[in-house]
């Protein structure tokens, strides 16, 4: 199987749709300014996660880096509504985007290119086929147009690794008081652990690193609903 980054259309690139929206999570959990390797912060996201239960009202805003004693009060909160497949990380939001919408959108958009946005036949047809590991969840945004249609966010959970070897010796061990992972700056040349691929699934995310991971089915399923402002760029996979 062959896998691929879902990238943005290059610069010099015609606009195929018109499409664009402004829109935030529902829940943000801030960075941390930790004692031992300082302020810093992440961007993931999990639009599936539902933080509705957790009492906080801290969680519905978007700030910066907080001290460390607030930080793992808020990660204790958290902690217990999260799969064990995603890692806490402070800067990541949680839940479904909402917001406004305008113009037309093609099967598949990403800007930026770490927010995958999928039309809602582009969603069902992925289903139709039975790719695996497609967790598309519905954004919530108001449109002046009654004919746009649904539009759904595309999680990708960390499951994978860049090799060693394109990765380098530039990384920043991880801290062992605050939980901020192992970080690195992403290689322009890289390639997959090939152990690290997760058996079967069509999408999934690389641990550290944001770009999003499609196999190639999921690349030819989306392709027969016509163009789309986006690039695939494979990633080889080596031992």
């Amino acid at each position: 199987m062959r896998y691929f980054e879902i990238r943005d259309p290059a610069e010099d690139a015609e606009s195929q749709w018109s499409g664009a929206y402004r829109a935030t999570h529902r829940w943000h959990l801030p960075g941390v300014d930790c004692p031992k390797c300082g302020s810093w912060a992440g961007m993931a996201a999990y639009p599936s996660v539902d933080l509705s239960r957790v009492d906080e009202p801290v969680l519905a805003k978007v700030t910066g880096p907080t001290n460390f004693a607030e930080y793992m009060r808020l990660v204790s909160l958290v902690r217990p509504c999260l799969p064990s497949a995603i890692p806490i990380k402070g800067g990541s939001f949680f839940g479904p985007m909402v917001g406004t919408a305008r113009g037309s959108f093609g099967p598949i958009s990403c800007d930026p290119p770490w927010e995958v946005v999928l039309r809602e036949d582009a969603v069902e047809l992925l289903k139709a086929e039975g790719l695996n590991g497609v967790i598309a969840v519905r954004m919530e945004l108001k449109s002046r147009r009654s004919t746009t249609p649904a539009l759904y966010e595309l999680e990708s959970r960390p499951l994978a690794k860049l090799h060693p070897d394109c990765i380098g010796e530039w990384t920043t061990p991880p801290c062992d008081v605050c939980g901020r992972p192992e970080m690195f700056d992403l290689p322009p040349k890289r390639w997959l652990l090939r152990s690290s691929i997760p058996e079967g699934l069509d999408v999934f995310g690389i641990e550290g690193a944001n770009p999003r991971v499609v196999s190639e089915r999921f690349v030819e399923v989306i392709q027969r609903l016509g163009p789309a402002d986006v690039t695939y760029r494979e990633l080889p996979a080596a031992d």
